[in-house]
């Protein structure tokens, strides 16, 4: 079954993360940089969940969990290793109608985490649709070897240039024309040879002579 792709705001929203492990930490890291609210249950966590809880970053329960701690969560993951609490998270997510994700068991969540590529602003997620998760991860890998970090800086500068055009009440058909015009006539080679003059003198050229790093507030390599 095909799955529809979707990014979330979950800015302050309530998350749980059931389970102590190294993979409870890495989905809690994750959610943590989408900037949500992360609540760990685990009978016993490792040193470095128990840090982040030192540290205020995420609330943590050590204890085994219970059907109550999912109520107001706005997205649950289960990671625990014990398929039967994995079941119990999953009936109860089902349950209060919040979407759940059981580590590798496609078959019990609503959703599944793709590998991710992250460059500032930009991100490119890979999905095999549960068939095989570690070959999504090195096609992430493959794209990272081809996407770098000046793809940040571009973009930063492809999102300056379409707030001025709007500002500038210019036409959505004529903004898609400019922004696709700078990428495709040579932005990100400028950006990643930090060439200033190149990047202003292809903004004047493309986007209107008022266009500028300097005006967008936009540094290069950065």
């Amino acid at each position: 079954m095909p799955y529809y792709a979707i990014f979330l705001d979950l800015g302050e929203r309530p998350c749980l993360v059931v389970g102590g492990g190294a993979v409870a930490l890495g989905k809690v890291r994750g959610l943590l940089r989408a900037g949500a609210r992360v609540t760990v249950v685990a009978e016993r966590a490792i040193g470095r969940l128990r840090a982040l809880a030192a540290g205020g970053e995420i609330a943590l329960a050590e204890r085994a969990y219970r059907r109550a701690d999912m109520r107001g969560i706005h997205l649950a993951v289960a990671a625990t290793g014990d398929p039967e609490v994995n079941r119990r998270v999953a009936a109860d997510g089902e349950r209060r109608g919040v979407l759940v994700n059981v580590v590798d068991v496609p078959a019990l969540s609503s959703f599944i985490s793709p590998a991710t590529l992250e460059r500032g602003a930009l991100q490119v997620a890979v999905s095999t649709s549960g068939t095989s998760p570690s070959f999504a991860a090195y096609l992430r890998d493959r794209l990272g070897e081809e996407i770098g970090p000046e793809y940040a800086a571009a973009l930063a500068v492809l999102g300056g240039v379409r707030e001025r055009l709007r500002s500038q009440d210019r036409p959505s058909e004529e903004r898609r024309r400019v922004l696709r015009a700078l990428a495709e006539r040579g932005l990100v080679g400028l950006v990643k040879a930090r060439d200033r003059a190149g990047v202003d003198e292809l903004l004047g050229e493309v986007a209107g002579v008022d266009v500028t790093l300097d005006a967008l507030g936009v540094r290069l390599g950065e």
